[in-house]
Formats: structure tokens, C-alpha cells, sequence
């Protein structure tokens, strides 16, 4: 039986921030949420070991052989494609003395283990072990494997669960699958790779909104994309509490309008969108680490993982049609929409550090949420009944266990 654990953080606590029907007085979490080492490990029991989540793209591993490294918390994990064609995600760690295996990204015929050339093949299978293998030692090497974690793919991207006997993914995200049909996820293709980087600040800093667009961004993407209040709306259909899919929509203008200095797309768009899906931006927030951004010409992309409580790793990525990357022009109007943008992705990045830091201060307080913040009371309802039944499992654990395991 895996171990829960008692929140660290008193999990009355968190009734304040809990949305409800009854009120609209909602404030934040606790700022401990964010900085707490304690409260992380919890968390990374209530929350990620107990859902599915995004770890990358399944077309950025597309020959036998490809993997890509990542981490979450302290698990070092690795995404190979086998010779058959389907994916495994596999421990990083070799099972001899817990030297890491591969980094980075690449392609390799097996994984070995820089050490003591430890070798296994690509479902984490020990092939040889110099010294045992080799030496005629009653060793058997069929009964060293690699970890394997649960893995399927959704639309192109890459989720796992630590959770044996969770649902299948498509029971949580089958719905969006039909929502999101028009936009055939799954053939599309990256301008360029992920590239996860490490930042100093807590992965729940990353959770979208928008109400801080008219401020923050008032003259960056304020000056190319109207966010007043009354173009976003947060009551739009992809909104699923249960399934962690938590949703609002910015309405455009104009068909085809866009974050750009020319106020438009600068790709074609979509051949396969209906005009009113060519009329809006959708952000579409898979809990707990999956951000889409629906547009006219492409799916944005942002995935966030966890490192600790004062650590997380991040990547932004844009998928276009394949006829749409194969265009002479592709590039040249990928790197002019980028650089619009830059000065947007600047002011998120000083507003998440400074956010993070200022949760550390011996000051910070937990503000009342707004009535323009839908989107961060939902995802704290999501997050807050995860914690609730963490602790509640801790507690029914704890209430079982002989006098001498409590003592």
C-alpha cells in the first residue's frame, strides 16, 4: 500500500480558497503552498501521483531509438520509441548504483549506463552486466528491469500516471478529444523542439489567467490583442471541474485575429476550423500541467513539471499543419511572430519571479480573488479536493496502523 501523508498545512485551511455557488468571497492559497518543502512532498503525492500529466510530444520521438530526459521532483525519467513503433517511459536511474543513464535528447540501439556499462534494451530490460553476465555468476538478468510508468498518448502528447489503477486516459480527456477535433492535434507539427528550462519559483506560479492581461500586458499584447474584461469569456463548453480541464476563451475581433503587430495571423489558417473557431483564442488548461492555446493557424503549447517547492522546469512550443511548415515563408513569419511576442513572455517571467519571491516574505497575505479570476478559483478547487483527500487517506492510514508505527 502506497504511504500517504498529512498535509503539512492544517487542511482547514484551505476552505477559504474553496469556490462554491454560495459566495464569491474566494481567497488565495496559503503563499506556504508555494514555498514549503514539506507541503511539496505532499503535494506531490496528492496531485501528481495520483492524475495523469503531460511530459512532452510524441512526434519529437519519432524514430526508434529517439528519447528525451525529465524530471519530476526528484525522479529522473527518460521517453524512449521502441523498434515496434509505441513509447515507454522508463526510471533514468540504473539499477546497479543509481548512476543516471542518459541526458539530454537523442537517439541510441540500447540504454547503457556510462559507469559500468550496464545495458538494457528499450523496455528498461537488463541485457548485460559486465562482471555477472559474462563471469558465469548465478545471476539472472530477467529479474533486473528498469521502472516502467504507465503511459498513453492524447492527441500527440505524451501522459503518464504513477497511478496503477487510475482510469484510462481517454475516460478523463475523451470529451476535449471531440471538442478539439477540428484543430487534428495529433498531425500536427513543431516550428521547433521543446526545450524545458529551469526556473526558481513553484510550478502552480504557472497556472493561466487573464485578468492580468489589461495590466501586466497593457502595452505589449494590450497594443496587438483586445483583452478588456468583456472579451473573455469563462463560461465557455471545454470547462470539465471533475477531469481537470479548466478553460476560458478571449474573443477576437475579427476572424483570424491574432497576438501580432499586425493584429492577424501571420500563417494560413486552418483549412479545417469553423469560422467561429477562427473568431476566438481557447486556453485550455489540463490540470496539472498542460496549457493549449487554440488558435486560428496553430496549438500552442505550455507544459510545466515540478522539481521542488522553489523549483520548476517549463517549455513553450507552437504546432503548425505539416503544409503549413513545409510553406518557404514559415520560418521567416515563425520568428517575426515570436519576436512580437518577446516582450510578452518577458513581462510573464518577471511577474512569476517576483510573484514567487514576494510568497516568501514573512508579509505575504492571501489576497480575495476576483470575479475576473474564474479560472484560478476552478483550478484551486481542483488542486484543494486532491489535498483533501490526500489527507483524508493519511488519516485513514494512520487510523489503522499499530500504537507502535504512530509512535
Amino acid at each position: 500500500m502506497n504511504t500517504s501523508v498529512r498535509s503539512p498545512i492544517a487542511i482547514a485551511e484551505f476552505d477559504s480558497s474553496f469556490f462554491s455557488q454560495e459566495t464569491d468571497e474566494v481567497y488565495a492559497l496559503p503563499p506556504a503552498c508555494f514555498t514549503d518543502e514539506a507541503f511539496f512532498q505532499f503535494e506531490l503525492n496528492a496531485v501528481w501521483k495520483k492524475n495523469w500529466f503531460c511530459v512532452g510530444r510524441a512526434n519529437e520521438i519519432a524514430k526508434a531509438g529517439d528519447y528525451f530526459t525529465f524530471e519530476v521532483g526528484n525522479d529522473a525519467l527518460l521517453a524512449i520509441r521502441t523498434r515496434e513503433g509505441h513509447i515507454n517511459v522508463l526510471s533514468n536511474v540504473c539499477r546497479h548504483r543509481n548512476m543516471l543513464l542518459l541526458e539530454g535528447t537523442g537517439n541510441v540501439r540500447r540504454i547503457s549506463c556510462p559507469l559500468h556499462a550496464w545495458v538494457y534494451n528499450m523496455e528498461g530490460e537488463l541485457v548485460s552486466a559486465p562482471g555477472l553476465t559474462d563471469a558465469g555468476a548465478d545471476f539472472d538478468p530477467k529479474s533486473v528491469c528498469l521502472p516502467k510508468i504507465r503511459t498513453e498518448v492524447w492527441e500527440g502528447f505524451i501522459f503518464i500516471t504513477y497511478d496503477a489503477l487510475a482510469p484510462a486516459l481517454s475516460s478523463r480527456l475523451g470529451h476535449l478529444a471531440g471538442q478539439l477535433a477540428n484543430y487534428r492535434m495529433s498531425e500536427l507539427r513543431a516550428s521547433e523542439p521543446l526545450k524545458m528550462e529551469q526556473f526558481d519559483w513553484n510550478w502552480k506560479i504557472f497556472n493561466d489567467e487573464c485578468y492580468h492581461c489589461s495590466f501586466l500586458h497593457a502595452s505589449s499584447w494590450g497594443a496587438m490583442y483586445d483583452t478588456r474584461p468583456e472579451t473573455v469569456d469563462e463560461h465557455v463548453a471545454f470547462n470539465d471541474l471533475p477531469n481537470g480541464i479548466v478553460s476560458y476563451n478571449l474573443i477576437s475581433p475579427h476572424i483570424d485575429a491574432a497576438p501580432t503587430n499586425t493584429g492577424s495571423i501571420l500563417q494560413p489558417p486552418m483549412a479545417t476550423l469553423s469560422d467561429e473557431e477562427r473568431t476566438q483564442l481557447s486556453y485550455v488548461t489540463i490540470a496539472p500541467n498542460l496549457l493549449l492555446v487554440a488558435m486560428p493557424d496553430k496549438v500552442k503549447y505550455f507544459m510545466w513539471l515540478p522539481k521542488s517547492a522553489n523549483q520548476s522546469t517549463y517549455g513553450v512550443s507552437w504546432l503548425y499543419p505539416q503544409e503549413t511548415l513545409e510553406r518557404d515563408d514559415h520560418l521567416e513569419k515563425f520568428h517575426t511572430e515570436h519576436d512580437d511576442l518577446y516582450p510578452v513572455m518577458i513581462e510573464d517571467l518577471f511577474a512569476w519571479r517576483r510573484s514567487h519571491m514576494g510568497m516568501k516574505s514573512q508579509f505575504s497575505s492571501r489576497g480575495r480573488l476576483t470575479n475576473q479570476e474564474l479560472v484560478i478559483k476552478r483550478l484551486q478547487n481542483w488542486l484543494i479536493t486532491h489535498y483533501r483527500a490526500e489527507d483524508a487517506r493519511a488519516a485513514k492510514q494512520q487510523a489503522v496502523l499499530p500504537i507502535e508505527a504512530v509512535a
